[in-house]
Order: structure tokens, then sequence, then C-alpha cells
């Protein structure tokens, strides 16, 4: 007896053959769109969080910089004078003065130590040895034209007590002027300060804003990257240094303003759009802080 079932034709074979790989065509089109798209995606989510944060780290780091000026009125015996914070300015590089903390005397300041009271230290950490500061200086205390900071190197920190018996921090100073002390007042505030720098550098094939401590002898460490590498047209992180007028200068007495502009680029290439090749993308950001104590 014959069955009526049968096989399958080697045209029907093809036909499914080709539908089947008709479709899978597709699908990993789709598959491989998809990755392009969620890379891109990963990659620009990167590089816009690296060059936020960046631009919030570098602003705040140097949002404290500033000068300050010695009235002549201040009975120092050093005349008006300005000494910034600003210790090496170039285009890819910047030393800087960086304020740690803010403490205030409980004692008579004596010519080379100073007193300060240990439960009211704000700041990031407690002041060390190679630290700058500067002191308030009040003067006569019914007028404010002889108030001044006056800048001290800090030699050695220690224990101390206060004139009522609390905790201290004993700090052995060298003042700029050897007649600051006697003008100041137990109370009065104190600064102290981090030599930092901060630099464009190549580091691994790619391109970093690094950040170290010069005070406690560091080594640069990326703080910000990657960054376009410069070229003769163009760097990938760029300090300007502005003064009252807005225009640019060298001088570090002159300065009023910090401004710098970074081009952040994806950690690897990525295809935009449609089957343009592959290349890093970048971000542009441009921003910048006001010295304290600036008058324009």
């Amino acid at each position: 007896m014959t069955s009526g079932r049968r096989g399958f034709t080697l045209l029907e074979l093809m036909v499914a053959l080709v539908l089947v790989l008709a479709v899978a065509a597709v699908t990993y089109a789709l598959l491989v769109q998809n990755q392009r798209v969620s890379r891109r995606q990963v990659e620009h989510a990167g590089l816009q969080d690296n060059v936020r944060t960046g631009a919030l780290i570098v602003a705040n780091e140097l949002r404290e910089i500033g000068f300050d000026s010695i009235p002549p009125a201040a009975g120092l015996g050093i005349g008006a004078s300005v000494s910034p914070d600003l210790l090496v300015m170039q285009p890819g590089r910047l030393e800087y003065k960086a304020m740690r903390g803010v403490g205030f005397t409980c004692a008579a300041p004596g010519s080379g130590q100073l007193r300060l009271r240990k439960g009211t230290l704000l700041g990031l950490r407690q002041p060390e040895a190679g630290d700058s500061m500067t002191a308030h200086v009040e003067g006569d205390l019914a007028t404010g034209a002889d108030d001044a900071w006056v800048h001290a190197a800090i030699m050695a920190v220690g224990p101390g007590a206060c004139d009522d018996g609390s905790p201290a921090l004993a700090l052995t100073v060298a003042f700029a002027s050897a007649s600051a002390p006697s003008l100041m007042v137990v109370g009065g505030p104190v600064r102290f300060f981090e030599v930092m720098e901060l630099r464009y550098y190549q580091s691994g094939g790619k391109s970093w804003l690094g950040l170290r401590s010069i005070s406690a002898g560091g080594v640069i460490e990326p703080m910000l990257g990657p960054l376009a590498d410069s070229t003769a047209a163009q760097r990938g992180f760029t300090f300007t240094y502005l003064d009252r007028n807005g225009a640019a200068t060298t001088v570090p007495n002159e300065v009023r303003e910090v401004s710098w502009m970074m081009k952040g680029v994806t950690d690897g290439a990525v295809r935009n759009a449609g089957a343009s090749p592959l290349s890093r993308d970048s971000l542009t950001l441009s921003t910048s802080v006001a010295l304290r104590n600036t008058l324009r």
C-alpha cells in the first residue's frame, strides 16, 4: 500500500533556507545597530560625566585662590604689597596655594608661634609642616583700613594649650613681617594652604589633567580625562589668566580671574551615524573662577 506522506522538494528547501537567512541577516543587523547605539550612549554618558565632574573639581580646587593686599596703614613696616596664591602660571600648568582649612588663635601670638584652638579647626585636614598660611592682622579695632592678611610659613606643628587650658595646635611659623604678631588679636582667623600643581600631560597613550601635592612631594595622578591630544591649533586643556579688564596677562599680581578650556574625548572610538568611520567623539567646556579678595 502506498503512503500519502512525502518529503520537501529541493525548491521548497531552498526557499525556506533563503527566508531563514534573510531573517537572520535582519536580526544580526538590528543587533549590531543596537550594540553600536548602546556603546555610543555609554561612551557619550561617560564623556559628559567626565567633563562635568572635571569642571566641578577644578572650580572647587581653585575657588579659594586669591591675592592678599597689605595696605600701607597696616603698620607692618613693609608698605603696600600683594602676595598672590598663583605661583606658576602656564597654559598647561598651574602651581597654586590651595586652602585646606581655617582656625582661630586662642592665645597671645608670639614672634615665632601661634596656637590654634583644636575645637574650632575647620577644613579638609589639620595644618602640617611645609604648609603656608595667612594670619589676619587687626591693628586698630576701630578701623578696617589697617586690616591685612599676612603670609607665613609653617615650620612645625605640635600639641599645645590655649590660654584657658583647652587643647590647641602649636604652630612654629616664620612671618613675612616681624611686626605682624604684635598687631594680631586673640581669636583672629588663620588660613593654611598646601602648594598644589594642576598639569596637562600624557600617559599610557592618552592625555590627562593631573593633580599633585608639591608640599607633600606627591607624584602626578590623573584627575580628569581622557582629554584631546594637543595640536598646534588646539590644546586638550588650557588655562588663561585674566586681569581686571578681562585681558590675558602673565603677571601674577595682575590676575583677577582664571579661566580654562577642556576638550574631553570618549575613552574608545564610536560610530556616530550610518556608515561613518569609527572615531573618538569630543565635548568642549569652558568655565572660570574669580580670585578671592578680587575687586574689579
